[in-house]
């Protein structure tokens, strides 16, 4: 929104856009009648505008799933009961087609926790994006030796920091931690390397830690809530996994620090550690001012003219919109290699040139 209470014509454009973006996907109906109802408010002026006023909308920060998100979590907390009957996620069950109303009421009803939550951003904590990232691990591992230390920018609640953790079912063979409660079942078409199973087997991490500005403590009240509220509701298996690898996490929270990437980048990577330090990310750059992308590259090119080091990537391809891109650099050298497209939460990963 612009200063001095002027509207920013963009956030309605914005949430128009998503709004499309999901109906041409065919997900989530109740997201899509929002989001259309949400657009046509802000462009009159109404509560939309009201609770985006005043408040940062850079490019990229995704202004759709700010607002879906505020309203999710009124819900998930049981704040929010009428508006509830509509979110499967809690039980509900009616016609998204009458759904904004009921949430332009909770809007005004609830307007300053909802400005709260847009202020915050976006934090989604997608586990399905490790089905990607293992991959990508086995990959580095066979060609770069182990153990690994993996360092993760924009953790969040570090849930990926966890991906070897996760069992994934690939041509009928378990990989990963079998008997973990978060389970992928063929997620992959192709594989990242030659004998995945062998390579699994060969996987170590010594170490892992992460950094964010806002991180999550998996265990503190109502963390559970505000992860999911960031899942589209109608989205049964998203909510599923999500919810297992806060179990899973819960019993060995991963150290995610609070900080700036660039800055706590070149304090990690500077420190003496054992094994192979893989800096990764998902679904981070587009959140990071160009300022911050341009240090962030300096700290591992920097790191990596000392040391063998790899920086794994999962984000939006050159269409976005459709697919996402698994890629790696490594030193020396610094050579770039796209391993797979992904869809935008994970599955299907397809492996290139495997």
């Amino acid at each position: 929104m612009g200063h001095g209470g002027r509207r920013d014509a963009r956030v309605g454009e914005q949430l128009r856009a998503f709004a499309h973006w999901l109906e041409r996907s065919r997900r989530s109906p109740l997201y899509v009648a929002l989001l259309h109802g949400a657009a046509e408010d802000f462009a009159a002026g109404g509560v939309v505008a009201r609770a985006f006023e005043g408040i940062a909308v850079p490019p990229g920060s995704v202004p759709a799933l700010r607002l879906t998100a505020a309203l999710h979590y009124l819900v998930l907390r049981g704040e929010a009961p009428e508006l509830a009957r509509f979110f499967p996620s809690a039980g509900g069950g009616e016609a998204p087609v009458r759904a904004w109303p009921v949430a332009a009421a909770t809007l005004r009803e609830r307007l300053q926790d909802v400005r709260g939550r847009l202020r915050r951003g976006v934090q989604t904590n997608e586990p399905g994006r490790s089905a990607g990232l293992y991959g990508g691990l086995l990959w580095i591992s066979e060609r770069l030796g182990g153990p690994l230390r993996l360092l993760e920018i924009g953790a969040s609640a570090g849930l990926n920091l966890l991906c070897e953790r996760f069992a994934y079912v690939v041509r009928g063979e378990s990989l990963g931690s079998v008997r973990s409660p978060v389970r992928f079942e063929e997620p992959w078409r192709g594989r990242p390397v030659r004998e995945p199973r062998a390579a699994a087997r060969r996987l170590q991490v010594c170490a892992r830690a992460g950094c964010d500005p806002r991180p999550i403590d998996v265990r503190a009240p109502g963390a559970r809530e505000l992860l999911l509220s960031y899942v589209w509701p109608d989205e049964p298996d998203r909510l599923a996994r999500l919810g297992a690898a806060l179990a899973l996490a819960r019993r060995e929270p991963p150290a995610v620090e609070r900080g700036r990437a660039s800055a706590w980048l070149r304090r990690a990577l500077a420190e003496p550690r054992a094994g192979l330090s893989v800096v990764l990310q998902s679904v981070v750059w587009q959140y990071l001012p160009e300022r911050e992308r341009a240090s962030v590259t300096a700290a591992i090119e920097r790191a990596g003219a000392r040391r063998p080091l790899a920086w794994l990537t999962f984000e939006p391809g050159a269409d976005a919109a459709e697919r996402f891109e698994l890629a790696v650099r490594t030193w020396p050298g610094g050579e770039r290699t796209l391993l797979a497209r992904c869809g935008e939460h994970g599955p299907p990963i397809e492996w290139l040139g495997r």
